[in-house]
């Protein structure tokens, strides 16, 4: 090994920012001659073709100023992951970015996007747009950000935010159940301006545990003191409905609670389908681990803004037993097709690693084979068990088993820490400010690996989100102000 790669690899393990640990992969890329590899169009991997004709078609006729035939164009061919571009191969190979050819072609296509917006041609009137980029943002997609359960690993989660806020990357929906609960929430209950304060260590609140008096746990029929948690959730999250959170955060809050009796359905909590219920609650209950927490009642606002009950009699609990990642309600509430996972859950490390699922290679595929046996025998067993107990009372905890077997824990991208002893033993501990700044490092760097992938995977679904509010900006001003509007709203965070 060379002197100059050796320096160069160690200056990624030190490097405590994302800037310098770029630089320092980018070089390794260069050292590994892998930045000829991303300027080769040509790969198996994906519709080169393709997407080198469309890249030169959107081009041209952006070039040509023809508003009308570029947005006609767009409509009919704009979609998510065309010609296999979201292929994880791709983005194996170097450590920084994929082929260039995609890059260049995500680019035009957020540019063009951008040049629509103030364009201006006989019959591309200002309801063109409006209608053009509403349906087109409609069936593009969006991307969200799923921070799953995992107690005090759940840390994790707050360096993964920070490093996707700070490069722009941070998607509008995000969901979090348990401990990932605690974080999204404490986001999406503050304005942007505040994000970088609120994700400085020294301004949080770490303190979530505290173990009840023996005598204590069986009378409330619990381990762990739930005012603690209480205490620990109002210093971190503001106390406003989802409504409310969502007007003064502009992100789209979802917290995920399973029921604690029986004929009920986990819910999935927003300002769509609760808007009046309070998010602290929410949190409360998604965090209430059975054994370690009682299960907690909601609380929403009434008509005369009162807080009152959710439904007195119903009861809830960890969000992760039944949906630690709800893809398929934020597919249907929040039209997202694509899911950037942040998965700290103790019971799904062992089967996760860097690599994604159905990647190549033996020991992937050995570990996805597994993972896969494993479940459906578990699975099985558990099924068998739960038909022979005579004991109707009995069955819950092979329901409950059964429930978290069955859900998928992996997305699109997935970000996860290394599985290690020291981890589980802080589980339910409280951490002390060193180790929360190594959880938060460890998510930080975990995140930068996938970054360049992130953003070049979201950054027409969120031109569109942009494009879409100036141009809505622009009808409510009206044209006098359409440049300065416009404008305003537009920002695109661009790397080479």
């Amino acid at each position: 090994m060379s002197a100059e790669l050796r320096s160069a690899q160690q200056a990624m393990l030190d490097a405590v920012d994302y800037k310098s640990w770029r630089e320092a992969a980018a070089e390794l890329d260069r050292i590994q001659g892998l930045a000829e590899w991303k300027l080769e169009e040509a790969s198996e991997e994906y519709d080169w073709r393709l997407i080198r004709s469309r890249l030169r078609q959107i081009r041209q006729l952006r070039n040509e100023g023809n508003a009308i035939r570029l947005a006609h164009h767009l409509r009919q061919g704009l979609h998510w992951n065309l010609g296999n571009i979201g292929n994880p191969e791709l983005y194996r190979v170097a450590r920084i970015g994929t082929k260039k050819l995609i890059h260049d072609y995500v680019q035009e296509v957020c540019d063009a996007l951008e040049w629509l917006v103030d364009a201006e041609a006989e019959g591309w009137a200002l309801s063109d747009k409006l209608k053009f980029f509403h349906d087109v943002a409609l069936s593009y997609g969006r991307s969200a950000l799923m921070l799953s359960g995992g107690a005090t690993l759940g840390l994790f989660h707050v360096g993964v935010v920070r490093a996707l806020y700070r490069e722009g990357v941070l998607p509008t929906v995000m969901s979090g159940s348990s401990a990932g609960a605690i974080v999204a929430s404490t986001v999406g209950t503050r304005k942007v301006e505040d994000l970088e304060d609120l994700l400085d260590p020294q301004n949080a609140y770490y303190h979530f545990w505290r173990v009840l008096p023996f005598r204590q746990m069986f009378k409330r029929g619990s381990v762990m003191d739930q005012t603690q948690l209480r205490r620990a959730v109002a210093k971190n999250i503001r106390d406003l409905n989802f409504e409310d959170a969502y007007k003064v955060s502009g992100r789209v809050l979802n917290i995920t609670v399973s029921p604690a009796g029986v004929n009920q359905q986990p819910k999935l909590l927003n300002y769509l389908t609760l808007p009046y219920l309070f998010v602290r609650e929410a949190v409360l209950a998604s965090c209430a681990v059975p054994i370690l927490f009682p299960p907690v009642m909601l609380m929403t606002a009434d008509e005369t803004g009162a807080r009152v009950p959710y439904m007195p009699l119903l009861r809830w609990n960890d969000g992760s037993l039944k949906s630690d990642l709800p893809m398929l309600r934020l597919r249907r509430l929040h039209n997202v097709n694509h899911f950037i996972v942040s998965q700290t859950n103790p019971h799904v490390l062992p089967f996760m690693s860097e690599r994604e699922p159905g990647g190549r290679g033996l020991f992937n595929s050995a570990r996805d084979y597994t993972y896969s046996t494993v479940r459906s025998q578990a699975t099985s067993l558990i099924s068998f068990a739960r038909a022979n107990v005579p004991i109707k009372q009995f069955r819950r905890p092979f329901d409950v088993a059964t429930s978290i077997l069955d859900q998928d824990y992996r997305g699109n991208i997935n970000i996860t820490p290394e599985a290690s002893l020291w981890r589980y033993a802080k589980v339910t501990s409280n951490p002390t400010m060193d180790n929360v700044y190594r959880f938060m490092l460890e998510g930080e760097r975990a995140a930068w690996a996938r970054i360049e992938m992130i953003r070049t995977q979201t950054a027409i679904s969120l031109t569109l989100e942009r494009c879409l509010e100036a141009v809505e900006l622009q009808a409510t001003q009206g044209a006098g102000n359409r440049r300065t509007a416009t404008r305003a709203r537009l920002h695109v965070v661009r790397r080479g």
